[in-house]
């Protein structure tokens, strides 16, 4: 090309803001996003907390019942991890269990994507409350933490003028065991089993995706199993003083829930 016709085609460029404006599109994530708007994963205070909903205050101040432990009901809970480097939250929504990919900028909390849940059918008001839970994850217009340091409480603003309460869970699940963590993955189906004296269901469970499932003759304590849902656990490995009979002296302990994936049945 002439250079008289190159510098009459990158004259546009120069009399812009310098030759940024001519630079090609920057480049995307591994996940697909722009990195402009990805904040380091650094500055992701949420990651391995999990929560309760403990409160939810309507826009004329009135409170919202919602489930609580202290009432012998299941409460709303959502959880943070990354999900191979992407950041991913996940929980009980009042009769499904649900994820969706977030965002931490500048300490609001944005929730990129309608979640994905399962679709189980509970009664009315936990569906209505549940329907509304979930449409409020996409409308979160202000969110804060009283300690970004070791935070116990987390606070919400949706768009409608809903305000949501969390009380921090106790993290790790483990609640003060010590032993080895192995990681391993559990079946979306517990199957039929010999445990000890009598005939029960087993978790099939396995170390890695390549290899076969296996019968787990043990309980996972802390573990709220959903079936249909196949799991990635962080499990802690402990004695057992008193395992029954013909059972193992080993017994896991939830530690975290890394990933987890719905499937299709």
């Amino acid at each position: 090309m002439p250079l008289f016709a190159f510098l009459r085609r990158l004259a546009p460029c120069l009399l812009s803001v310098g030759l940024a404006a001519c630079s090609s599109p920057p480049m995307r994530a591994a996940d697909g996003q722009d990195p402009r708007f990805q904040p380091a994963s650094a500055s992701d205070m949420l990651v391995q907390t999990s929560w309760d909903l403990a409160r939810w205050t309507l826009p004329g101040g009135g409170l919202r019942p919602v489930p609580h432990p202290s009432s012998n009901s299941r409460p709303i809970t959502v959880s943070f991890i990354h999900q191979q480097g992407s950041p991913l939250m996940l929980g009980f929504s009042g009769c499904n269990q649900y994820n969706a990919p977030y965002t931490v900028a500048n300490g609001l909390l944005i929730v990129r994507s309608h979640p994905v849940s399962t679709m189980m059918a509970c009664a009315p008001p936990a569906m209505k409350l549940e329907q509304d839970f979930l449409a409020g994850l996409t409308r979160i217009t202000a969110s804060s933490l009283d300690n970004t340091n070791s935070p116990q409480r987390m606070t919400w603003v949706l768009a409608t003028g809903d305000t949501l309460d969390f009380g921090r869970r106790a993290d790790p699940v483990a609640g003060g065991q010590i032993g080895p963590t192995k990681l391993v993955y559990v079946n979306s189906d517990r199957v039929p089993c010999n445990a000890g004296a009598g005939h029960a269901m087993c978790y099939q469970v396995r170390d890695s995706a390549s290899q076969p499932w296996q019968v787990w003759y043990g309980e996972i304590t802390g573990f709220n199993f959903q079936p249909g849902i196949r799991y990635r656990l962080r499990v802690v490995e402990v004695k057992n003083p008193n395992p029954p009979a013909g059972a193992s002296s080993i017994q896991w302990v939830l530690d975290a829930v890394i990933e987890q994936e719905i499937v299709s049945r």
